[in-house]
């Protein structure tokens, strides 16, 4: 992807598309699978598209569940400051702080989050029962504010806003 291709896209469709298909390049489906690999892709990648990476998974989260559940399904800390990194890298200021204040409900939850998965207690269960649920509900719904205002794009709305103010911190430059 070059500058001119940023500056040049002709609408949120064919930035949100290009900008998609580089990220789905840098960070192909097969880094998932090894958070070691996918990591350090992430710190190879330009700023901006590592900024861009860092908060897909929790638009994902926030269209399908919660923030609650997102800390069951991403725990691992190095990608959660990622994440806060990534929302403030992209001036999505008053997410990163929701996200910021999640993670600080969670954190002493993290260790016990992680056997979830060997463990028999379902996921819903074990959050409603140790009062994270209950913590977080009040975030999810300011969350979930900021998605609907940032509209069909949800979070991934601040990539064209960022890539449009900032193209030269999306693109490799060599």
């Amino acid at each position: 992807m070059t500058l001119a291709e940023i500056q040049n896209a002709k609408g949120d469709e064919e930035l949100f598309q290009r900008l998609s298909s580089v990220l789905g390049e840098i960070f192909p489906p097969h880094l998932q699978d090894d958070r070691d690999q996918f990591y350090a892709a992430l710190l190879a990648a330009p700023r901006g598209l590592r900024a861009m990476a860092s908060i897909y998974d929790l638009d994902v989260s926030m269209t399908l569940d919660h923030l609650a559940w997102h800390f069951g399904n991403h725990n691992d800390e190095r990608f959660l400051q990622e994440t806060v990194d990534g929302l403030r890298e992209l001036e999505a200021n008053e997410a990163a702080a929701l996200f910021s204040a999640a993670w600080e409900i969670v954190k002493p939850y993290l260790p016990e989050i992680r056997a979830l998965d060997s463990a028999d207690e379902n996921p819903h269960y074990y959050l409603d029962r140790t009062g994270i649920q209950s913590r977080i509900d009040p975030l999810n719904d300011d969350m979930w504010a900021i998605q609907k205002a940032c509209g069909e794009y949800g979070l991934m709305q601040y990539w064209l806003t960022y890539a449009r103010k900032y193209p030269e911190r999306c693109v490799k430059t060599h």
